[in-house]
């Protein structure tokens, strides 16, 4: 059975320093292409692309040479205008390229097709932009367990007549130099009972790597002085499935770029990974005591 590992710049973290021997060791496993992709109501299409490697891959052949995707012709479409995206150099990402828009901005409502040519290989995916739901307030208080560490919650109102999709990133400054995918940031509204219009939700630290050493331990709270951003998103059904495979692995401690189980769930055709549009709400809370 021939196995494929993706590197997408959400994954990658560390690299073990041994070279496992598998069974299938000298098949020539034709690459595919891996996409990390995204719109933001109001904003441009941001993608990311990496390509697959097989697990029999030396340690060697596991560079930025190696599962960087450079020079594609990446075009982002909303059925009415399009636009070819530009390579830039973004040392906030690893691999440190990301394709980026300048014209076309995320229209709540709309569908964006995504179509990456690359060395032979086309892929394709689309998307569309949900309505955002507003932050209507925040609130911080201290954890049970610490009298250090804080829990941030944002208030946003249910919509009963419609099913909903949400993701939350958050950017802790003055570490983070992006978003990042907190712990328990994807859910919908199924949560939450047929009664309450005013949903709470819990809002965590950012998960800037998928694996720790041993002797470091991930807390999903805040601590004095920490400025949070946070990004709440409406989602389409497959952003919320992927998000939902990508925590589910996460929050077992186990490394999303080996599944335990199985693939992530992805809407990219003809390639792997997630194309999703984001309806964006905003808002930004300062930890004091």
């Amino acid at each position: 059975m021939r196995k494929m590992i993706f590197f997408a710049a959400l994954f990658l973290t560390l690299l073990s320093s041994c070279t496992p021997q598998w069974d299938f060791e000298g098949e020539d496993v034709p690459f595919r292409i891996v996409v990390e992709g995204w719109i933001d109501s109001g904003d441009f299409a941001n993608v990311c692309l990496s390509r697959s490697l097989s697990l029999n891959s030396s340690n060697d052949t596991i560079s930025l040479a190696g599962f960087s995707v450079r020079l594609a012709k990446v075009t982002v479409s909303d059925g009415e205008n399009s636009e070819v995206l530009t390579e830039r150099y973004n040392a906030n990402y690893f691999p440190p390229y990301i394709y980026t828009g300048n014209t076309l901005r995320g229209t709540p409502g709309k569908t964006y097709t995504l179509t990456v040519v690359y060395q032979g290989q086309t892929v394709t995916a689309e998307t569309v932009i949900p309505e955002p739901v507003a932050i209507e307030g925040t609130e911080v208080s201290l954890c049970e367990e610490s009298d250090t560490l804080y829990q941030v919650k944002i208030r946003v109102k249910d919509d009963k007549s419609k099913k909903e999709y949400f993701k939350i990133f958050t950017q802790t400054l003055p570490e983070d130099t992006r978003y990042y995918s907190p712990y328990l940031g994807t859910f919908n509204d199924n949560l939450f009972s047929a009664s309450e219009e005013m949903l709470s939700l819990n809002v965590y630290h950012g998960v800037r790597n998928v694996t720790l050493p041993e002797d470091v331990e991930y807390s999903p709270y805040f601590t004095i002085d920490d400025v949070v951003r946070i990004k709440f998103c409406t989602v389409a059904e497959e952003g919320f499935n992927f998000w939902s495979d990508y925590e589910n692995e996460v929050s077992n401690r186990k490394n999303p770029i080996f599944p335990s189980v199985t693939s992530l769930r992805s809407n990219v055709r003809g390639g792997l990974g997630i194309w999703c549009g984001y309806g964006v709400s905003k808002t930004t809370v300062r930890i004091r005591q």
